[in-house]
């Protein structure tokens, strides 16, 4: 694979560990043994850049003219240490691995586990034979987190995040809004965010709270409660709007969220899901009911987006047929509804991967099923 180099000493053992990682991920670095040729000053300055360190946490000490030259001292500039570099090349510590995900210098040599594009295909040990990767490519447990059950432990699997099959059909929104007054700014709101999601390609689903019962008020198969979990169950990304009411989210909405089960079956209808939120105030702006709908967002394990939009004197913000007036306002509308498509596009296909916990793959089917029940008392 291309892009991938690792600056090299044949000599040291980290570094053939490292290579030996590299190339056990499919990937034939380009090896550059800088003993031999020694990157210029600018490709060397790039690379302390790229690993976010200093010249100094880049010198070696051990096998090296380092105490020789008195290099502890602290008076040599940035500068002048990349000058005794680059007169002596084995100040300069290894293996440095330079890849599309990041560049490291890898001491220990598992460092580059981190940003390997590929994932291990194969078990892994080092020289010495300590284990690294276990034959399912899944990292060993460290010896200094003895409490680490390392058959439930998972690090990162990029490919999991970034799987090759994607989805092509249009992101799917499911919007709410918390008023049914017969002129509903958040209704108005929710209805120009539609619009500008369907403008992004997006299909949208807008959801009537009109005859919705209150939570435990009727049975699960009401058509209302019916309907408002079938569109969760389809949706792949949703729009919350509130007006603020006495300094918090309206009940009318908080009841659609409360309708939502945490999980069907095995399905959560919820989960992973992209989260945009929006409020209306009667009065100078507020944040109280976005940032409430930000903590039900979190408890309903959803993926809520940086962006929000709050429209203080929404009176003030429409004309008479229901659109949105042009302003400030507006544009951050446009803004967040952007977001909200980004973020789906980037997210759902891995939205499951995103979310699935370590401290859950440790419980049994049983257990998990039981503490769900409790929480949702």
């Amino acid at each position: 694979m291309q892009h991938t180099t690792i600056y090299h000493n044949p000599d040291c053992p980290t570094s053939r560990n490292t290579l030996a990682m590299i190339r056990n991920a499919g990937v034939e670095p380009r090896i550059v043994e800088y003993l031999k040729n020694p990157p210029d000053r600018a490709t060397l300055r790039a690379l302390i850049d790229a690993m976010g360190l200093s010249p100094r946490e880049l010198l070696r000490r051990k096998g090296t003219p380092h105490d020789e030259l008195g290099l502890d001292d602290a008076h040599w500039s940035d500068d002048q240490l990349l000058d005794f570099m680059l007169r002596h090349p084995l100040l300069i510590n290894r293996p440095i691995v330079a890849t599309p995900w990041g560049t490291r210098l890898c001491r220990p040599s598992e460092r580059v586990l981190d940003i390997l594009p590929l994932p291990q295909r194969a078990a892994f040990s080092k020289e010495d034979g300590e284990p690294v990767v276990d034959g399912q490519g899944r990292r060993v447990a460290w010896p200094d987190l003895p409490h680490l059950d390392a058959a439930a432990f998972q690090p990162p699997d990029r490919a999991r995040l970034w799987p090759e099959q994607r989805a092509t059909h249009p992101p799917r929104v499911l919007l709410l809004y918390g008023s049914v007054r017969e002129r509903s700014y958040s209704r108005l709101l929710t209805e120009e965010a539609a619009r500008l999601l369907q403008a992004q390609g997006a299909h949208t689903r807008i959801f009537d709270p009109r005859g919705l019962p209150q939570p435990d008020g009727a049975p699960d198969d009401h058509p209302k409660v019916r309907e408002l979990r079938q569109l969760a169950q389809w949706s792949e990304a949703m729009v919350w709007c509130s007006p603020e009411r006495h300094g918090a989210l309206s009940s009318i909405l908080k009841a659609q969220i409360d309708w939502i089960p945490l999980e069907v079956g095995a399905l959560r209808p919820t989960q992973g899901k992209a989260l945009a939120v929006m409020q209306v105030s009667g009065g100078s702006q507020s944040f109280n009911a976005v940032n409430q709908m930000r903590v039900l967002g979190r408890w309903m394990r959803m993926l809520t987006i940086p962006n929000q939009s709050s429209v203080a004197k929404a009176y003030q913000e429409f004309d008479e047929a229901g659109r949105m007036k042009p302003s400030p306002y507006y544009e951050r509308v446009v803004d967040v509804m952007e977001e909200l498509v980004k973020f789906t596009w980037l997210t759902r296909d891995a939205s499951p991967y995103l979310v699935d916990r370590y401290s859950e793959r440790r419980e049994t089917a049983q257990a998990l099923s039981r503490r769900m029940a409790q929480a949702s008392l």
